[in-house]
């Protein structure tokens, strides 16, 4: 192992190493030792790879118990940890790999998915980014998709091509690199093999609630905003918003029925059963939570549209604090 030199302020020189494993986290005192033990299990094979952990002013001992370990951590201050982001910006600002992979610290990965991502991105030189299934996958073939998620693999010179994760968006940052990527003439995949197990506590009826506390309803509306000079991509956003605004086409047609009594009430019914339908085919607190999501989301992208993000390069990367300088590893041959 060698020591490494971390400076948050000058941005990496790629290729130094085959791989940089970029972990974010906030608060996931239980779950980070997981975590990164597993990053370890996924890179046995890998010939030289670094690990880098990105925390956003976690609360708990999410970096005490992330210190335990020989790798690279940051820590973002309370006032800058905007979002996730925010975390893979200031990851990818030191990391050295020719690729590097994404992963949030409540995730676990599996051994199998990250040796086939590095081997696919090696035999496909069009592609830039690789995903895999989470928690279970009924999937049997490779498809070709617009975006990544979950457990993201990319080639460090194709992402910042586009320039990169964007640190003041409050989320969708994944969906907005993978649109670029993908207007750039790149191809992005999903494996069939599952990535990690995710323990995320959302699907609640609380969780479109949550989200918008969080930021994230807001997102795409400062995506959709911030790229309305790449019609490409633009195009892209709005229509990964269909069933927003199809709810906002809805409701306009209501409106539109309101002065007809007749019309109010085939609006009415019509609802209902539109209701009916989708309760039939996920359940009644899914339909609510389906819904009430929609709707939240389409308040969020009004919002959004209202709130510019900042050039990236304005983020205050001096700020973040160098905990531990990590190790470069290398795996069995």
């Amino acid at each position: 192992m060698t020591s490494l030199a971390v400076d948050p302020t000058t941005r990496s020189t790629k290729g130094r190493v085959l791989l940089s494993v970029v972990i974010i986290a906030e608060n996931e005192e239980d779950r980070i030792r997981e975590c990164i033990e597993s990053v370890f299990a996924a890179c046995r094979g890998v010939a030289a790879y670094e690990v880098i952990l990105v925390d956003s002013a976690s609360t708990d001992r999410t970096v005490e118990r992330a210190s335990e370990y020989p790798i690279t951590i940051l820590r973002i201050p309370e006032e800058h940890a905007i979002s996730c982001g925010a975390g893979r910006y200031v990851g990818d600002q030191v990391a050295s790999g020719e690729l590097v992979c994404h992963v949030d610290g409540d995730m676990t990965l599996t051994e199998t998915w990250l040796p086939r991502a590095i081997e696919y991105l090696d035999e496909h030189a069009d592609a830039a980014a690789v995903e895999g299934c989470l928690d279970q996958s009924t999937q049997t073939e490779i498809r070709e998709v617009n975006k990544v998620g979950g457990v993201m693999l990319y080639d460090a010179r194709a992402l910042a091509e586009v320039g990169g994760f964007d640190p003041y968006l409050l989320g969708y940052e994944d969906v907005d690199v993978g649109f670029q990527l993908k207007s750039a003439g790149y191809r992005l995949v999903r494996l069939p093999e599952v990535s990690a197990q995710h323990h995320d506590e959302g699907g609640t009826i609380v969780e479109p609630i949550r989200r918008w506390r969080q930021g994230y309803a807001v997102a795409p509306g400062q995506a959709i905003r911030k790229r309305a000079g790449s019609p490409s991509v633009l195009r892209l956003l709005i229509g990964r918003q269909r069933y927003k605004l199809g709810l906002l086409a809805w409701l306009l047609a209501g409106i539109a029925a309101a002065p007809s009594r007749l019309r109010r009430r085939g609006w009415l019914l019509l609802s209902v059963a539109a209701f009916a339908a989708v309760a039939a085919r996920l359940g009644v607190a899914d339909a609510v939570n389906f819904v009430a999501a929609k709707a939240i989301g389409l308040l969020g992208i009004a919002v959004g549209l209202g709130r510019p993000t900042r050039d990236p390069e304005t983020y205050p990367v001096a700020s973040v604090e160098v905990v531990a300088p990590g190790e470069t590893f290398h795996g069995e041959p």
